[in-house]
């Protein structure tokens, strides 16, 4: 199996129009330059570690958010890391921006989940403390109006500060995203010499 149909079995994950047109400019570029298998294992690494960064690249040039949804920037995440241990740069240099990646995709998933779990603790609140004054509305008016205004309030701060724990999960996602875009884009070289 040569070279280019190797790259294009491991470039599965394109969509396909972009990878037809990759495989197009590399043909092209691979027959102009009289490039042998020899020639681009040397020029470009193995063509799995070539099919990595170029991968990489395409996520990591996908500016705005709306391009990619959340799933492919999962997507883009991971293969921002396998192209930072497939790419030129020293290893110790590719390990400590994959632990960095790694340690900061953990922060940001914690905070998902901690305020994910804020969100569902007011809602238990505000059902038991419904449900509760309810119950004992008819023992005692006043304690049941105290629960059943406890939980409305707690609705009601839900209905005010939720938005703005989701927006903060999301703009923090965003922010790693980008994070990983300028690592990838600092790091992966496309079309660099193997040889480091």
């Amino acid at each position: 199996m040569n070279y280019l149909n190797e790259l294009e079995a491991h470039l599965h994950v394109l969509p396909r129009d972009e990878r037809d047109d990759t495989m197009a400019y590399y043909d092209e570029y691979f027959t102009d330059a009289h490039l042998s298998n020899a020639d681009a294992h040397k020029q470009f690494g193995t063509p799995k570690q070539f099919a990595r960064r170029l991968i990489a690249d395409f996520y990591m040039d996908a500016d705005d958010e709306s391009e990619i949804k959340p799933k492919q920037q999962l997507r883009m995440i991971w293969v921002v890391i396998l192209g930072l241990l497939a790419s030129p740069v020293i290893l110790p240099v590719a390990l400590i921006m994959v632990v960095l990646l790694i340690s900061a995709l953990a922060i940001v998933f914690a905070m998902a989940i901690t305020i994910v779990s804020i969100v569902v603790a007011i809602i238990i609140t505000a059902v038991v403390s419904i449900v509760s004054g309810v119950a004992i509305v008819f023992s005692s008016l006043s304690g049941g109006l105290f629960f059943i205004g406890v939980g409305v309030a707690a609705i009601g701060v839900l209905v005010l500060i939720g938005p703005l724990m989701f927006s903060l999960i999301r703009m923090c996602f965003n922010g790693l995203v980008n994070l990983i875009k300028a690592i990838g884009r600092r790091f992966i070289k496309k079309g660099a010499s193997y040889e480091a």
